[in-house]
């Protein structure tokens, strides 16, 4: 009974989900091609094609910090939707789905974590703790902070740079680029919008947020520590 209660829940959070998708860090909606991707997951869903979703969830959404594509990555676990049935790992993705405490994911968290033994619970936190490494907030953005110095390489051949990449839901706002100094000046506006707002979120406050004087190696090593001491 339980479980058919939770279940239950699941899905009304399945039915309306969606709106959390965009990045909450953010007041700006994903960019175009992100978009594309969640409407194509969703009508693949939606056809029952659980294990092709499955994989779009997983490999296209989870790793651009989308919240939703990360519950239903747990949705899917627990209910056995293409993917063998694991209320371990469904736990794991819960409670990174929950990590901005959407009240709808935390619900969902809390439940289930509620009715697992307590050997299950703490092999789920070990898990959460790997995916918060991969894929919070903070881990999410110091990956587009890197990109962002990578692509700026090509102009500056300095240690900020290299080759274009796509836009992650983490953004200063969705743009088309063109060629020259407006490509750069777009991604150096981006890279001191991220900077600044990954100070804020991980609450960093001697960071130096001049995208000239960024020491990355110190930047992941604050990262993870903050990562490591929230989940502690």
């Amino acid at each position: 009974m339980q479980k058919i209660l939770l279940v239950a829940a699941l899905m009304s959070v399945s039915a309306t989900g969606f709106a959390q998708r965009s990045s909450e860090l953010s007041a700006d909606l994903p960019d175009s091609r992100t978009m594309a991707v969640q409407d194509k997951v969703e009508r693949i869903f939606d056809a029952g094609e659980f294990e092709r979703a499955f994989f779009i969830y997983r490999n296209e959404l989870v790793p651009l910090g989308d919240k939703y594509a990360q519950y239903m990555v747990g949705f899917m676990y627990h209910t056995g939707l293409g993917v063998e049935e694991d209320s371990v790992s469904a736990a794991a993705w819960y409670q990174l789905a929950a990590e901005r405490d959407t009240r709808e994911f935390v619900v969902v968290r809390d439940r289930l974590l509620h009715v697992m033994d307590q050997d299950d619970a703490d092999l789920s936190r070990v898990l959460y703790r790997e995916l918060r490494l991969r894929y919070c907030d903070l881990a999410v953005l110091l990956s587009s902070i890197k990109r962002n110095m990578k692509e700026l390489q090509g102009r500056t051949g300095s240690r900020v740079g290299g080759q274009s990449s796509p836009v992650t839901v983490i953004e200063s706002r969705a743009n088309r680029y063109s060629s020259g100094s407006g490509y750069y000046g777009n991604i150096q506006e981006e890279l001191e919008a991220r900077v600044m707002l990954l100070k804020e979120i991980g609450d960093f406050a001697d960071l130096d947020t001049d995208p000239d004087r960024i020491n990355i190696r110190d930047l992941e090593r604050r990262v993870r520590q903050h990562i490591e001491a929230e989940v502690d």
